[in-house]
């Protein structure tokens, strides 16, 4: 029993570390079976999360070797175009992530808003950026699978052939194992399944308060007060479109401020697009909504 207990020590520390966590994850997901057989789905889907946790551990600790590589590179002449091209990706991924925001908000064509996009493309570049990691982590993914699979009928006949020679041979035929690749990739799947959740979170589904920040911004950037402009009122705010209207943020007596278009030609009655409440209003709303 001792001998069996230090062999399986020994083991252990001989394993390296990301296939330790590999080993625990497969461990709980083994418990987690036994537990929804006596306790039900919950227990398995507690475990299933505790599972591609350690994956997930597994595969960050199995990449810190490439990290520190890429760390070392980084300055090199190399290194600096594909760094250089995934910062050029990352900025067109925010750039279309700022217009669609501020179409959401404003609910007007984005390319008149130059100023406006451009402040929200320094917001979304880190959104932007778990888009990028989430792509190349895909990537990896399918590499680490396609290779695994590859592999996986020539290490097989590998160690057949091992095991006939071995017993022939003074010094015995290294025996590689790859069967933990598998774990490699799926720890690239769920990384990417988190990035890309984290991403989607950020750049979806905006809210009032942020499109009220959006409207402040495209406010004191693109729109202005231009008294020699046609049909200008000294109320307005205007912004000109390429189109033949013109935008106009408007602050009524309860200050709240209503954003419309109208044609230049005023033959054409205005349309309002969106009232926006004032800010005593807004937060009177809010409390009152926190409160029930």
């Amino acid at each position: 029993m001792n001998a069996f207990k230090s062999k399986v020590l020994n083991a252990y520390h001989e394993c390296p570390v990301p296939h330790r966590f590999y080993l625990a994850s497969m461990t709980v997901y083994l418990l987690g079976l036994m537990a929804c057989l006596r306790w039900g789905s919950p227990s398995l889907t507690l475990l299933t999360g505790l599972t591609s946790l350690l994956v997930l551990c597994g595969f960050t600790l199995w990449c810190l070797p490439l990290m520190r590589w890429i760390h070392s590179v980084w300055h090199r002449p190399f290194a600096k175009i594909p760094i250089l091209l995934l910062h050029l990706l990352a900025l067109l991924i925010a750039t279309a992530c700022a217009r669609f925001a501020v179409a959401d908000s404003l609910g007007l064509p984005p390319q008149s808003f130059d100023l406006t996009v451009g402040f929200l493309v320094a917001l979304f570049y880190i959104p932007a950026w778990l888009a990028v990691m989430g792509l190349l982590l895909a990537c990896a993914a399918i590499l680490i699978m396609f290779i695994a699979l590859l592999t996986l009928p020539f290490e097989a006949l590998w160690q057949q052939l091992a095991l006939l020679l071995n017993p022939l041979l003074r010094t015995p035929l290294p025996v590689p194992s790859r069967n933990m690749m598998i774990f490699h990739g799926l720890g690239a799947l769920y990384a990417c399944f988190l990035l890309t959740t984290a991403y989607g979170y950020a750049t979806e589904d905006f809210g009032a308060t942020f499109k009220g920040v959006v409207t402040v911004i495209a406010l004191k950037s693109d729109f202005h007060q231009t008294p020699n402009y046609p049909g200008y009122r000294s109320d307005e705010y205007l912004h000109p479109l390429e189109n033949g209207y013109t935008a106009f943020i408007r602050s009524l007596s309860d200050h709240s401020t209503v954003i419309g278009v109208r044609s230049q030609t005023e033959q054409v009655s205005e349309v309002v697009i969106e009232t926006l409440p004032s800010f005593k209003t807004a937060f009177e709303s809010l409390f009152e909504g926190v409160s029930s």
